[in-house]
């Protein structure tokens, strides 16, 4: 039976643990790749296969946040159960927040919820919104708000063609997402966020303490709002060059973060 449409087409067979990741808005599974040499043997890395970029790009994506977080749900229970983290950068923090919700009674629950980039939810959709923005308008005021698509694209006519239809659809899905409260939940929850992120200062993401009855932990490292995905090091081969967000990560696995490389 072929795995579910979000699911990797292929995953790690003798792994005992997974880190399942939600992406942040315009952005896909192949940016969560490469921590795949950092993590320990028995992990298996589970980026969300969203439709409308990576290998998907022919696909419409989702524009309404409670029908994918169904649908990310389902995927998950659609594997054997196994002891995991669920990561969400930015828009990925709600996901992963709402398919949490969905999975809380199952063995599917995951061991600890990480947010990244993303302030607490509050009741209530956006009210400033930008999806609705004509191209140009809209490009500016991504790159104000969270310093996202790079110059090198905006400057590319044909890349910034297939870049913004998901990238728009994702912000419409933040700026619609009806979050109502409920009790908070019996799981960790760590709050990471980036030093220079103008966008989700340090009190935001201490709001997610409110969403918790287990423990809360917020930490802030150095970079702006896509401080998760730095540039990459060539050299980054000991356990102390692993991006500092990712050593937390692994650190927070369920049974213990010990690095095998």
């Amino acid at each position: 039976m072929p795995p579910h449409p979000l699911l990797p087409t292929t995953l790690r067979p003798d792994s005992s643990r997974r880190v399942y990741c939600f992406p942040h808005a315009g952005g896909g599974a192949a940016m969560f790749y490469r921590w795949g040499r950092h993590l320990p043997d028995d992990v298996a890395l589970v980026p969300l296969r969203l439709p409308g970029r990576d290998d998907r790009w022919s696909e419409p994506p989702y524009t309404d946040l409670a029908t994918l977080a169904d649908e990310a749900a389902a995927a998950i229970a659609s594997l054997e159960p196994q002891p995991s983290l669920f990561v969400g950068h930015s828009l990925g923090g709600y996901v992963a927040l709402e398919v949490t919700r969905r999975l809380l009674e199952t063995a599917h629950a995951p061991h600890k919820l990480i947010v990244a980039a993303c302030g607490a939810p509050r009741e209530g959709t956006a009210k400033s919104s930008i999806g609705h923005l004509p191209d140009a308008d809209f490009v500016e005021e991504v790159a104000r708000r969270y310093d996202g698509i790079p110059a090198a694209v905006r400057e590319n006519v044909e890349l910034l063609k297939m870049v913004l239809p998901p990238l728009r659809a994702d912000i419409q899905m933040i700026e619609s997402y009806d979050y109502r409260p409920a009790l908070p939940l019996a799981i960790d929850i760590l709050a990471l966020g980036g030093t220079d992120d103008v966008g989700v200062p340090a009190h935001r993401l201490n709001e997610w303490r409110g969403l918790t009855s287990a423990k809360f932990q917020m930490r802030l490292l150095p970079g702006g709002h896509f401080f998760l995905h730095p540039p990459a090091r060539r050299e980054a081969t000991a356990r102390e060059q692993i991006p500092a967000a990712l050593a937390l990560i692994i650190d927070s696995l369920p049974g213990g973060g010990a690095s095998e490389i």
